[in-house]
């Protein structure tokens, strides 16, 4: 299977390219920089540049290597993380989460992709009731702080499901994956 992954080179996707690569998909991981392309190459990966917040070099970058999938790992959490500037410090993932997201999806529509893979997250916006382990089907806190609120409304999963709008169901159903990562450290 043909496997476009954007946020090749972050914490995620270097795990991801080598062990998709190993289960013997043809990978293309997308990096901002030239200076990543031989990391990505390293990691069992075609590499290819492409400014994800600019939609016609996502578009270009879609329709040239005609994925299957697109598996979404775009963050841009590499810095100190202060939280008593929640919003701050996930200012450019939230540009990654909501503009990217919408240019990868838009991209893959284009093209015929048919599954879209996000990753997400969700560590505390959940409603303090019940225990400790969580689902998709449990409540989300009514109100949390306000800084995480700008990051909970930002979630991947619902502007995937607004591109999706339209579609049959069969297609709507396999356009959308999350991941939910939760508190992960990076390796």
């Amino acid at each position: 299977m043909k496997v476009l992954v954007a946020g090749a080179t972050g914490a995620m996707g270097k795990q991801l390219l080598p062990r998709l690569a190993a289960d013997g998909h043809d990978v293309v991981g997308i990096t901002r920089s030239e200076a990543k392309l031989d990391l990505v190459r390293e990691l069992g990966a075609t590499g290819v540049v492409a400014d994800v917040l600019d939609p016609d070099q996502v578009a270009r970058v879609v329709a040239e290597t005609e994925p299957e999938v697109i598996i979404h790992q775009l963050t841009a959490l590499n810095r100190p993380f202060d939280v008593r500037h929640f919003d701050r410090t996930f200012e450019e993932t939230n540009r990654l989460r909501t503009e990217a997201t919408d240019h990868l999806l838009a991209a893959g529509r284009a093209a015929g992709v048919k599954r879209f893979i996000a990753q997400s997250y969700a560590g505390w916006p959940f409603a303090r009731t019940g225990g400790p382990v969580k689902s998709e089907d449990d409540p989300l806190d009514p109100s949390p702080p306000d800084g995480i609120k700008a990051v909970v409304r930002r979630d991947p999963l619902s502007r995937a499901r607004r591109h999706g709008r339209g579609l049959d169901r069969g297609h709507r159903a396999s356009l959308r994956r999350l991941l939910r990562a939760g508190h992960l450290a990076q390796p």
